[in-house]
């Protein structure tokens, strides 16, 4: 459901499309994420949710379909859960699938199940623009987006009303989630679109593992490093450098949560925050999938790349996962981008791509920008602006970010008012030397 770039690369790369044979089908990603971008445009006009479910199950059937997967964030994992469930094959409950989603409703299960890592929370309704909250700052994200999208600190109660008007998305983006939400959950919607929490500090993760049958098996912590003074993510360092008993700690609060929601078969990535000054883990979100950037750093250091897990858990399969069995001590994703909004002159093409990708035979090279476009109308987050990613494997974090950065330096991007655009972005091998965690919201 809703494939993207990197599930046919990784499906491809690790052979599953010799072993099975992949049908797609898209529902509505590229109009939603542009509603993230184009907020006062014209109404896009999508496939009611309710008819295009309709057609996608004949389809399915039609097919012989035996298994469905997605890793989109929306509306792909919802869709894939409810086909699944509709069909009668594995997967995650469609319930417990869009709980997690809400973040509203996965804050209150939280709060019962797992109150010790549950931070500060208030539904914001819309107009308000007063946040009755116990101190500043405060963080506020949709009760429904993605990759970011709308998440933003709030210093004082001077920046509420500019942080609220950029937090609330169109409502036309929340309408399929809202029908779905309502029909398979049989909980309404409600009235908020923002949520305010607490703004969270420490060392950010996030923590992967898989539910069978009620169990969970864990895969692995992947540490998340921002750019210097921004909650813009710069790197994903695996495995995580955070203390044995912490991690442990993550997975026992996991498994408590994701029993709440009824969560008992499928991948699920836990994001979190670790405050060493208070020793308090607190969950940031629960993505009811998998975290597709992390895919190949698990199989560099672990030799299992979890599309493998994806599809035999969809399969009804035996999953096995290796632990250090990979060709690297450590992996290491690199998110490039840059502080100002710039029009895109040139990138690499895909022959220069595999080029870099052949020299560096474990890398991944993803180009997240169009020639003639500016960035800032592609979907970002708002604050800075993505135009690629390359990930690496290496004898250790540093080294493995130093290789992810030489490809990078071989790859001719090229941007209009760059002058203005490159300040904080990484130049040096000394920047991937950098471990400063920066304040990160739940």
């Amino acid at each position: 459901m809703c494939p993207t770039f990197r599930d046919l690369r990784e499906i491809r790369r690790c052979g599953l499309d010799r072993r099975q044979t992949f049908i797609t089908h898209s529902y509505a990603s590229d109009e939603l994420e542009q509603m993230t971008v184009e907020r006062n445009a014209h109404d896009d006009v999508l496939a009611d949710i309710n008819i295009e479910l309709s057609r996608l199950l004949r389809r399915a059937r039609r097919e012989h379909v035996d298994a469905v997967i997605s890793t989109d964030d929306y509306p792909g994992a919802a869709l894939a859960s409810i086909v699944a469930a509709e069909l009668g094959l594995p997967g995650t409950a469609p319930r417990a699938n869009l709980v997690c989603q809400h973040k509203l409703y996965a804050r209150r299960a939280q709060q019962i199940a797992v109150p010790e890592a549950t931070p500060w929370f208030a539904p914001i309704e819309d107009g308000q623009t007063v946040i009755a909250t116990p101190s500043f700052p405060v963080f506020v994200k949709p009760v429904k987006s993605c990759f970011s999208v709308g998440s933003y600190p709030v210093e004082n109660a001077r920046g509420v009303s500019t942080s609220l008007r950029l937090a609330r998305l169109p409502t036309r983006f929340f309408a399929p989630f809202a029908a779905l939400f309502e029909k398979y959950t049989g909980l309404p919607f409600g009235s908020a679109r923002v949520l305010a929490e607490t703004l969270l500090t420490g060392t950010q993760a996030t923590f992967e593992g898989y539910m069978r049958d009620g169990r969970l098996t864990s895969i692995g912590v992947v540490d998340s490093l921002m750019y210097p003074g921004t909650i813009a993510f710069e790197r994903f360092a695996y495995p995580s450098r955070l203390p044995a008993p912490i991690q442990q700690r993550v997975v026992d609060i996991a498994a408590r949560a994701l029993q709440a929601v009824g969560f008992s078969h499928g991948l699920f990535n836990l994001e979190f925050m670790y405050d060493e000054r208070t020793d308090r883990v607190a969950i940031i979100e629960i993505n009811p999938r998998l975290a597709s950037q992390f895919a190949d750093l698990y199989e560099k250091v672990d030799g299992t790349n979890t599309y493998e897990v994806l599809v035999a858990l969809a399969c009804g399969n035996q999953v096995s996962v290796k632990h250090r069995a990979g060709g690297h001590a450590a992996a290491v994703s690199r998110v490039f981008r840059l502080f100002g909004d710039a029009r895109v002159r040139r990138v690499p093409s895909a022959t220069e791509v595999a080029a870099v990708e052949r020299e560096y035979a474990d890398a991944r090279i993803e180009v997240l920008a169009d020639p003639g476009r500016r960035l800032s109308e592609q979907m970002q987050d708002g604050r800075s602006y993505r135009y690629a990613i390359v990930s690496a494997g290496g004898v250790d974090h540093e080294h493995a970010g130093r290789r992810a950065l030489e490809c990078r330096h071989r790859l001719d991007f090229q941007f209009d008012d760059e002058q203005e655009t490159l300040a904080g972005s990484p130049t040096s091998a000394a920047d991937c030397r950098r471990f400063e965690p920066a304040p990160r919201s739940a």
